[in-house]
């Protein structure tokens, strides 16, 4: 058998999330006769996943790995596997050994990596694991050999999407089905890959060579329809890294599935005209990057916007009442306090025009081979030695050190926006004196408010299920 490991974060609460890279190569080896197991789980269930699968003698395990927490759970689940069975073949695939694959393939727990797309190299990779195909001739292959590391070329981008489909059964679906806002029954998706814009910090530059390729409208109305059909689903999040390219393929899968979809769109493609269609459609929860307070650090970004332009898009949005969750990021080299403060009011100011916003706040992460990482390097980011220690390195985590910001203060920061989304009545009344002056000085009540929003979201215990509750009827009658 062969297993194709996916390690979420429990803090992050999201196993709920259809593990869309495993799935996708599960579906490659079903569609040439060959069987596979997708394992999703937390880093709580690392250990009995070990022994599960050495007990289960894999012909190999594939860990799809993503650069920061991900980093360090998958090297953990890897070593565990390899004091169990040292012999049981552990390959990673998925963005992280893309961006680092000479670092990763010297690790002694990693005996393969996967650079880039996996569909076409999975097979070829298990030919070479049955004694029928040479490693050198295997594109995008790393391996080792007499004891030195070899990554061969990279293998081509896949033109056409349509003909590499999601065999949706091969999970069960019941099992990522989640709630998000008002709709009971969402569903993790995706129908692009890349995006062809060229932002300084992101990782597409490598992964996906700045190239946007989707899967046919036919085909993801299909695949859709089947959701709601089946599973009953009254929702989607869309999982692509721009949906919006295509304005008019974005319009026409909207318009035929017929159900609300969270999107992401970029601010500059907003206009009135833009946002009436997507109230039309029911577009809910808009994830749109705006990043920065500062025109200079923008152009820095090779963003493409000016503040002045994040504001026509956020007053369009304001008039449809479009619920729209905007993405910034701080700490890059050569940000000066005020450029950081100016990011904070960006913030501020955005949500006192449209009230129905919220907010993502996260800590520049130099991702390796970004336009960005070489300059940030330069400028005092220390790459860590081990793959591993990589773990360590995620904007969303009080504990990234970085060299620019204090990433302790930027999660504050981000907890404060978080809990105003909430709206929580008169708290929500200090938490915006808060923003508004840029008071952080002793935030004990976001600690406590973190406590409280996990027991709830969790349901622990009766006081958790009675916070769930109280929170359920408090946002019904605002809302009616």
């Amino acid at each position: 058998m062969i297993y194709l490991v996916q390690i979420n974060y429990s803090q992050d609460h999201s196993e709920k999330i259809l593990p869309l890279g495993p799935l996708s190569v599960a579906s490659s080896l079903k569609r040439h006769g060959l069987e596979s197991e997708i394992v999703n789980i937390n880093e709580h269930d690392i250990n009995k996943t070990a022994k599960y699968l050495v007990d289960n003698q894999p012909e190999f395990v594939g860990i799809s790995v993503m650069t920061g927490i991900q980093t360090l759970h998958s090297a953990r689940l890897s070593r565990e596997i390899k004091k169990l069975d040292d012999k049981v073949p552990i390959i990673w695939g998925g963005i992280h050994p893309s961006l680092l694959p000479e670092q990763c393939i010297e690790e002694d727990y990693i005996d393969h990596i996967c650079v880039g797309e996996g569909e076409d190299f999975i097979i070829e990779y298990i030919e070479y694991l049955r004694g029928k195909k040479s490693p050198a001739g295997i594109l995008s292959f790393g391996y080792k050999t007499n004891g030195q590391s070899k990554i061969t070329d990279r293998r081509p981008l896949i033109n056409n999407l349509d003909d590499y489909p999601l065999d949706l059964s091969l999970v069960d679906l019941d099992k990522f089905i989640f709630k998000l806002g008002p709709y009971e029954r969402t569903i993790a998706y995706k129908s692009s890959r890349g995006c062809p814009y060229n932002c300084a910090f992101c990782y597409n530059h490598v992964f996906n060579e700045n190239r946007w390729r989707a899967w046919s409208i036919e085909k993801v109305v299909a695949d859709i329809n089947y959701l709601k059909e089946k599973y009953r689903i009254n929702a989607i999040k869309f999982y692509d890294d721009n949906f919006f390219v295509d304005e008019k393929r974005a319009y026409e899968i909207l318009e035929r599935i017929g159900i609300p979809a969270h999107i992401e769109v970029r601010i500059d493609r907003i206009n009135d005209e833009v946002a009436a269609r997507l109230k039309q459609y029911n577009c809910y929860d808009l994830l749109i990057g705006i990043e920065s307070g500062s025109d200079r650090i923008l152009k820095l970004m090779n963003k493409g916007i000016t503040n002045d332009k994040i504001f026509a898009g956020v007053r369009s949005l304001a008039k449809q009442k479009l619920t729209a969750s905007y993405s910034a990021i701080v700490g890059l080299p050569t940000e000066t306090k005020a450029e950081f403060k100016s990011t904070i009011k960006l913030l501020y100011d955005v949500y006192k025009v449209h009230p129905q916003a919220r907010f993502t706040l996260g800590a520049y992460l130099p991702y390796p081979g970004s336009q960005l990482y070489d300059f940030a390097v330069s400028k005092g980011f220390k790459p860590p030695f081990k793959t591993e220690d990589w773990g360590k390195v995620d904007r969303f985590r009080k504990k990234f050190d970085s060299p620019w910001v204090s990433t302790k203060k930027v999660w504050v920061i981000r907890e404060y926006f978080k809990f105003l989304s909430l709206g929580l009545g008169p708290i929500k009344n200090w938490l915006l004196f808060r923003i508004k002056h840029q008071f952080w000085f002793l935030p004990f009540e976001v600690y406590l408010l973190e406590w409280l929003s996990n027991l709830a979201i969790e349901e622990k215990g009766l006081f958790g299920k009675l916070l769930r509750a109280v929170y359920n009827l408090f946002r019904k009658l605002k809302q009616s």
